[in-house]
C-alpha cells in the first residue's frame, strides 16, 4: 500500500489536467487515503506491517510504508490533490517515525529502524500474502525502502510548511 500511495500523486504531476483518467486517479488517491488514515494508530501515528491486524500477535510498527504514506499523503495536499485536512494525520505519521523508528547516536549518525526487509506476493519460493508470511520477513534498519521515502517525507513536509508561509504572506 505504501508504494501505491506514494506513486499515485507522482504520476498525477506528471498527468494532463484534461486527460479522462486525471479525475478517476483523483478519486482513487482520495479514497485510499481515506482508508489508510483509518488504520493509523493513534497513539504514535504510524502504520503497522500488516494494517488491519494492529492487535494481532507479531504485528509491529513498520517504518517504510509509514514513511511512504506520509510523503503521498504530504505530497498530495501539497499540490491540491488532496484536502489540508490530511496535514494533521501526515505531521502525526511523520513525528511518529521521528519519534519512534529514528535513532541518532553520540557521532550524529541517523538510523531507521523497523523497516520490513522485502515483501511481495508469489515467486519461488512463493510468497502467500498471508499474515504469517508479512510479520515472518526480515525486519531490518537503513534499508534504501525505507530511508529514501523517509527522506521524501521530510522534504515533502518542508515544501507544504513553505507553502503555507508563503500563503499566510500574500
Amino acid at each position: 500500500m505504501g508504494w501505491f500511495v506514494m506513486a499515485l500523486p507522482d504520476v498525477l504531476e506528471f498527468f494532463p489536467d484534461e486527460h479522462p483518467a486525471r479525475p478517476v486517479l483523483l478519486a482513487v488517491l482520495n479514497r485510499t487515503v481515506a482508508a489508510v488514515a483509518q488504520v493509523q494508530d493513534a497513539a504514535t501515528g504510524l502504520w503497522f506491517q500488516v494494517l488491519d491486524q494492529p492487535g494481532r500477535p507479531g504485528n509491529y510498527l513498520e517504518a517504510s510504508a509509514s514513511c511512504m504514506f506520509v510523503y503521498g499523503m504530504a505530497k498530495g495536499v501539497r499540490l491540491g490533490y488532496l484536502p489540508p485536512r490530511w496535514l494533521a494525520t501526515v505531521q502525526a505519521g511523520y513525528q511518529g517515525v521521528v519519534e519512534r523508528l529514528v535513532e541518532v547516536d553520540e557521532a550524529g549518525q541517523v538510523t531507521l529502524n523497523r523497516i520490513c526487509a522485502v515483501a511481495g506476493l508469489g515467486g519461488t519460493p512463493y510468497r502467500d500474502g498471508s499474515y504469517e508470511y508479512y510479520i515472518s520477513e526480515p525486519v531490518v534498519s537503513n534499508d534504501f525502502k525505507g530511508v529514501g521515502p523517509f527522506i521524501l517525507a521530510g522534504v515533502e513536509l518542508k515544501r507544504v510548511h513553505e507553502r503555507a508561509v508563503e500563503r499566510s504572506e500574500s
